[in-house]
């Protein structure tokens, strides 16, 4: 078992150990995939590789060349309709063609992720972690990549099933004496706003916008009453200014969840049971990784 990696894994070897009958479990999911789901640094490297082969899978050059061929076969196939030629199927077919590709190249890039997704190491590790939560271990997250989770909440490899034995309840993990840093104020601030914001350009442009055409109105028509539009001009820069803060704040905040994320993978490498990170917290790890 070795304690020294640098990232926060889903579920540690400490917390993997703690309850014999988890650990009886994850032995044996080594032993029919070949892996040692022990091993947190092993793990963690194996994993983020796996990773970086599903992410170049999904920004390869075969993803590239079907969105040219989708943006060129759309394009062609209207001005080919536009035209109103005399044989429409004719003259519809090779964009039709091209599209066709397109959507070809898009399934063979999703068989490629699927097939990926099948890995030994990775189908034992889904296994290693639907153990860990049926028997009420500290499961910190589950990648999305390792579900196979897009867009949508539909997962293409999901955790499988897993039941504890009859009549040996889950206990969860035994008393260890190392814990995980408290959360601090900041952090708590950060996961409140991190998902605010995000609309203030937009809208402050729109009002901004539509403050400048009353005034321009009230010039041209010789209307007062029309230039109290410039009310919203002020509201489009109030707008911007509160955008501005609120992302300010977020980025000063995002460095001390950052650092609470650290602390995190520091105590979980010598034992203490992380539980699952907030919504907010598992964006910024994302983005990390």
């Amino acid at each position: 078992m070795n304690e020294n990696t640098d990232r926060l894994l889903p579920i540690g070897a400490h917390a993997l150990s703690a309850d014999p009958r988890l650990a009886a479990a994850v032995r044996d999911f080594g032993s029919t995939y070949g892996y040692d789901y022990f091993d947190d640094e092993t793990v963690g490297r194996t994993l983020a590789e796996h990773e970086a082969s599903l992410r170049r899978v999904a920004r390869g050059g075969l993803v590239w060349a079907g969105s040219l061929a989708t943006a060129v076969g759309i394009v062609w196939l209207v001005w080919a309709a536009s035209r109103k030629p005399d044989d429409m199927v004719v003259a519809v077919a090779p964009p039709a063609a091209v599209l066709v590709l397109a959507l070809a190249a898009f399934v063979l890039v999703n068989l490629q992720g699927r097939r990926k997704l099948r890995h030994p190491f990775l189908e034992g590790y889904r296994h290693v972690l639907a153990a860990a939560r049926a028997h009420g271990a500290p499961v910190t997250f589950v990648p999305a990549w390792l579900t196979g989770r897009g867009g949508a909440a539909l997962d293409v490899a999901p955790l499988p099933s897993y039941a504890t034995p009859a009549g040996a309840p889950a206990t969860g993990v035994r008393a260890t004496p190392v814990t995980p840093p408290p959360k601090p104020a900041e952090v708590e601030e950060y996961e409140r706003i991190a998902d605010h914001g995000g609309w203030h350009d937009e809208a402050g442009w729109i009002l901004v916008v539509a403050g400048a055409v009353g005034v321009g109105y009230a010039v041209v028509k010789d209307l007062p009453a029309a230039y109290a539009s410039v009310l919203l001009i002020a509201l489009g820069i109030w707008t911007w200014l509160a955008g501005h803060r609120l992302g300010r704040r977020q980025r000063e905040l995002s460095g001390e969840a950052l650092r609470y994320l650290d602390e995190l993978t520091s105590a979980q490498a010598v034992g203490a049971p992380v539980h699952e990170l907030s919504p907010p917290l598992r964006k910024l790890l994302d983005t990390r990784l």
